[in-house]
């Protein structure tokens, strides 16, 4: 707690004015101090606080009966030190205040040492107490005009401060990755040949860097060399490689920024595969575009499309996933379909066969996510069981063992409070309903995040924290997003995927939002 030890001490300064906490009573309020300024607010629209970075992480909760009091600036006139001093009565909601003028400071060692002399045309703006109230940041504004004599002032109230963003979605590729914030700003980093970032360079980025200036993204998805991407008005975007008409604009030419797809404003999930592409609209309708020599797209041909198809008629698809060269998708009765490569199981029909059109993967009504990894897929029940099947090389699918793998979706296993799941090259991620993240398969680059390099047959908790949100798998990294709003990376570092400026990182590192 703050206490009268505070009372009176002070630093002013041409740039700037230090105000401290002369005596209070309720609970502790942080002060920032006093910016002095040219021109003072001429209202709450107006005042601006000077950096986001300084309002404080954890201010004091609003008060409804606390009484603030304040020793502000230090001034010599006529001979004499004078200080400012005025208090705030906060109230139900925050604007109470009133102001006690100036007065003669007494000598001693709380006084101001040196103090600025009176200036008669100067005007001083400033901020003051930070709370929190209802859910929000504010902070106190006010500003005193020198007159002939002290004490001309104004009060401008309070104003809200918008809180540091938080990021709200992310998503991992080999070599890059993307990140959307809850103001809806998108950022990209990492390898960008081409391009491929969308920031219309063919410059690599070590850390998050600003993708375009629109604020309306609301989700973000990204492949082996493009990007898919819809913001709020449902409208689709896409960037990066173009081969085999994979972005979806009609032709095969590379965007190095964001380029509207069609005309339709109705999109609700994407997701793009190596070469190819899947999106679902909000009638449910599944269309797919690019590369298809493994019938990918699903459209029962193997012949490639440079715009986005419609897939079949069905009208009640919900959930898509693609990776490499397949698709995976969840209908509205919980039925799980998979089409394209098929070579080591990974579709889970039993077989090896490729499939050119969506195909129904057991008897199963209850599927509620998929994702779809390199050589292998996940998915998780509405009983919040979790299935593997493809590839176990690595111990990917997480039943214990490392193996060929398995053609069919096979339970890994016994939790049953899996949330949200992702895949990398050669390992799997999961996030269970007490937000503890586990990891599991190849562990050669870290990318598992237990501090090690030893890989894992079946799910392994990584750290001890309970409020992992969000996680996506990249090559041999992963991105991970707490209730916080925070980012973690960790893994392999190639071309400043992780955006730390490391090589490697063997457990996960807070990133901070630029």
């Amino acid at each position: 707690m703050i206490n009268s030890r505070s009372a009176l001490r002070a630093r002013f300064t041409i740039a700037a004015i230090v105000i401290s906490l002369f005596a209070f009573m309720g609970c502790e309020i942080q002060d920032l101090g006093i910016t002095e300024s040219a021109a003072p607010p001429q209202n709450e629209a107006s005042f601006s606080v000077s950096s986001q970075s300084s309002v404080p992480a954890n201010p004091p909760a609003w008060s409804a009966t606390a009484l603030y009091n304040r020793a502000g600036m230090y001034v010599t006139h006529k001979g004499k030190v004078w200080v400012s001093q005025w208090y705030i009565t906060l109230g139900a909601e925050p604007g109470a205040n009133a102001w006690n003028g100036w007065k003669i400071a007494e000598t001693g060692s709380t006084d101001k040492a040196n103090p600025k002399p009176w200036n008669a045309s100067i005007t001083y703006g400033a901020k003051g107490y930070y709370v929190t109230h209802n859910g929000s940041v504010w902070v106190s504004q006010w500003s005193i005009t020198r007159g002939a004599e002290p004490g001309a002032n104004t009060w401008n109230g309070w104003k809200q401060v918008a809180p540091p963003p938080k990021w709200a979605s992310v998503s991992a590729s080999s070599y890059r990755n993307f990140a959307v914030n809850d103001k809806g700003a998108l950022y990209g980093w990492g390898n960008n040949p081409g391009g491929i970032l969308g920031d219309g360079t063919t410059t690599n980025r070590s850390t998050p860097t600003r993708i375009g200036t629109a604020s309306d993204w609301k989700d973000i998805s990204t492949g082996v060399g493009h990007t898919l991407a819809i913001n709020e008005k449902g409208e689709l975007y896409a960037w990066g490689r173009n081969g085999y008409g994979r972005l979806g604009d009609g032709t095969t030419t590379r965007r190095n920024t964001p380029t509207r797809i069609g005309t339709s404003s109705d999109w609700v999930h994407i997701s793009p595969g190596d070469f190819h592409s899947l999106a679902i609209n909000s009638k449910g309708e599944l269309y797919a575009w690019g590369y298809n020599n493994y019938g990918q797209l699903g459209d029962g041909t193997i012949v490639n499309r440079h715009s986005p198809t419609r897939i079949g008629t069905s009208s009640d698809w919900t959930h898509i996933s693609a990776r490499r060269y397949r698709s995976l998708a969840i209908n509205s009765k919980g039925e799980l379909y998979a089409w394209g490569y098929n070579n080591d199981g990974q579709l889970g029909d039993g077989t090896t066969t490729n499939r050119n059109s969506p195909t129904r993967i057991g008897s199963a009504s209850d599927w509620a996510y998929i994702f779809v990894g390199n050589s292998h897929s996940l998915a998780i029940n509405t009983k919040g069981e979790l299935y593997a099947w493809g590839s176990n090389l690595h111990g990917q699918l997480g039943n214990g063992t490392k193996s060929i793998g398995n053609k069919t979706p096979t339970r890994a296993g016994n939790a049953s409070d899996w949330a949200h799941i992702s895949a990398g090259l050669n390992h799997s991620l999961a996030v269970n309903s007490k937000g503890e993240l586990y990891a599991w398969g190849s562990n050669l680059h870290g990318q598992l995040g237990d501090g090690t390099t030893t890989s894992q047959n079946s799910p392994n908790r990584i750290g001890t924290s309970a409020d992992w949100k969000n996680v996506s798998g990249g090559g041999n990294h992963n991105l991970v997003i707490n209730s916080k709003g925070e980012l973690y990376v960790w893994g392999r570092n190639s071309y400043g995927g992780l955006g730390d400026g490391t090589t490697y990182q063997l457990s996960p590192v807070k990133i901070a939002h630029p």
